[in-house]
């Protein structure tokens, strides 16, 4: 959740341009400014003066209400306490056809994996077309997420690298390259004394990790937290 200075919001409807030094907030046009301060923090600084109409029923959800159930804020709380498909994100674990829990908190919707961030749900923490949304709703930055780029100076949303665009990305320098790369033949009935030892220190290596791997997951599944797919 960004930093909110009430002053540079309000300076910033007499200035072109946000002041030197404005926080990551300002860098988004004016209308959305207002959007963002009533969706994901329940709040508008402008009062009554507001020229806008905002929808109390259209609020991102409790961040604690969400993860724990329970908020301390209770009836007090400017956020939303309603888990609806609108304001929560997907569950990973319905998308693959794993989700056990009757009473999940995360919105069950078919959204096909390689759609494009929501940029309504990321930003304002909200989306209108709820379970409709062909997008998915998830809390990372749409522009880096969908481009690859984000121009925003302390962007306040994850940046997150997936090895599925990582390898596309990857696959026109790979092909460019191949044509480069000339093979050297070895002589016949010479034994390739590396490879060989490439080959056994692969093996002790994949067994460490499978029984690391192992380990680990035993582990994990002792925590009161954990879920069984």
């Amino acid at each position: 959740m960004p930093e909110v200075h009430h002053d540079w919001y309000l300076r910033s409807h007499t200035s072109p341009r946000p002041a030197k030094g404005a926080p990551e907030f300002l860098q988004f046009p004016v209308a959305v400014r207002r959007r963002i301060l009533t969706c994901i923090l329940g709040l508008c600084p402008k009062g009554p003066s507001c020229r806008d109409i905002h929808d109390p029923n259209k609020l991102a959800i409790c961040r604690d209400f969400l993860h724990k159930g329970y908020c301390p804020n209770q009836t007090y709380c400017n956020l939303s306490h309603d888990p609806s498909s609108e304001r929560v994100p997907a569950c990973v674990h319905f998308l693959k056809g794993h989700c056990t829990k009757d009473d999940c908190r995360y919105a069950h919707v078919h959204v096909n994996p390689a759609a494009p961030v929501c940029d309504a749900f990321a930003t304002l923490g909200y989306c209108a077309k709820g379970s409709a949304c062909t997008d998915r709703h998830v809390n990372e930055c749409p522009d880096y997420a969908n481009t690859g780029v984000c121009q925003k100076d302390k962007c306040r949303l994850p940046h997150v690298d997936r090895a599925s665009r990582l390898r596309q990305t990857a696959a026109p320098t790979a092909a460019s390259d191949s044509g480069e790369k000339h093979v050297v033949d070895k002589p016949s009935g010479q034994r390739d004394f590396e490879s060989d030892e490439d080959d056994s220190d692969t093996e002790n290596e994949n067994a460490m990790m499978q029984e690391t791997l192992s380990e680990g997951s035993h582990e994990l599944s002792q925590q009161k937290d954990f879920v069984s797919l």
